[in-house]
């Protein structure tokens, strides 16, 4: 299970930091931890939180390992995985930017791209379950994934919330393969070991007012105000 190696690769990077604060939206999980980083990710409600109520003053890698089981506490956990990662080895823009070719595949719920550098995007959509075709975006059901073969493969980090990397991993074969989105995570051995050859992330230009946002129910319309995308390649 990936995600399981990511955590190991950032242990030790989680076991210095304690979560002194979280919030759970609908749309968006958020932590705060006690260096001052945040932390974003997709929120999934499905499950229940291990620890609810008492997660603020505990050790970030206790809350991460005990949180991976369902859709909610991988919520939770990939917030605080988020957290992890120093801005100053990133780059600023979009990572799809560096890539071109015959055949975009892309995963992640609904996701809004739009590349001119591909003669074909294909979407894999976790959240609906029609065909559309818009331009040359084909968009799929995530359910109808079987055997893609790709020039470039965008993964966005909700893969990792909802549990779906690893079936993409071994249902996708691609020239190139990218993790980015706001629940991706900076866990560059790993992923590298999986193919990956770039992270994207996206990092708060206002983390304090992106946490209050994200508390009072905002959405990814408002959040993107406040948020920047960088890359790195790995």
């Amino acid at each position: 299970m990936i995600l399981k190696e990511i955590v190991e690769e950032l242990a030790f990077q989680l076991k210095q930091r304690k979560v002194i604060n979280v919030c759970v939206s609908p749309t968006y999980t958020a932590i705060i931890l006690d260096d001052q980083s945040i932390g974003v990710s997709h929120t999934i409600i499905d499950g229940e939180i291990e620890g609810v109520g008492e997660i603020v003053g505990k050790n970030a890698y206790e809350v991460v390992i005990n949180n991976l089981d369902s859709n909610l506490q991988r919520s939770l956990s990939l917030a605080v995985l988020n957290a992890i990662g120093d801005i100053g080895q990133f780059t600023q823009g979009d990572p799809i930017s560096l890539y071109s070719g015959n055949k975009l595949c892309v995963f992640g719920y609904s996701p809004q791209l739009t590349s001119h550098n591909f003669s074909t995007v294909v979407t894999y959509d976790f959240g609906s379950n029609e065909y559309k075709k818009i331009g040359n975006n084909e968009i799929r059901p995530f359910s109808s994934l079987s055997n893609e073969v790709c020039s470039t493969a965008i993964i966005f980090g909700s893969a990792l919330v909802n549990n779906t990397i690893d079936k993409i991993l071994s249902q996708v074969s691609a020239n190139h393969m990218i993790l980015t989105g706001v629940s991706s995570v900076d866990s560059p051995i790993t992923l590298k070991t999986h193919g990956f050859e770039v992270i994207g992330k996206v990092f708060p230009i206002d983390k304090y007012r992106v946490f209050r946002i994200i508390c009072e129910g905002g959405t990814n319309r408002i959040l993107n105000k406040y948020m920047l995308k960088y890359f790195k390649k790995i």
